[in-house]
């Protein structure tokens, strides 16, 4: 599964799957990605949601929390993404959504 299907999928639920004893064994950075990775998800519903209504109202409050997420420090950028393509295709689907949000963001 690729992360635009993964991030598109309305029955993703992480958190069911192992009920909490992953991340027990998780390095600090890998849970900083998962929880990352967790929030954006959460966020794309958000927009496809805002664009679905056509409802501008809230986008400029989203544009601001998806630019954290493109805005990754090279030490985090590192750490979640081995290879370049990965941390290209984080960066994707960041602008993909910004695109994606109604009225100005």
């Amino acid at each position: 599964m690729t992360i635009a299907e993964l991030l598109g999928n309305k029955g993703f639920d992480p958190c069911s799957k192992c009920g909490g004893y992953a991340l027990r064994r998780l390095s600090q950075d890998q849970v900083a990605y998962y929880r990352a990775a967790h929030r954006l998800h959460s966020l794309t519903h958000q927009v496809y949601s805002a664009a679905a209504r056509n409802n501008g109202t809230g986008s400029a409050e989203l544009a601001a929390q998806l630019r954290e997420f493109a805005e990754l420090d090279r030490r985090a950028a590192n750490a979640w993404f081995p290879l370049r393509k990965e941390a290209r295709r984080w960066q994707q689907t960041v602008n993909t959504l910004l695109d994606e949000l109604p009225g100005p963001a």
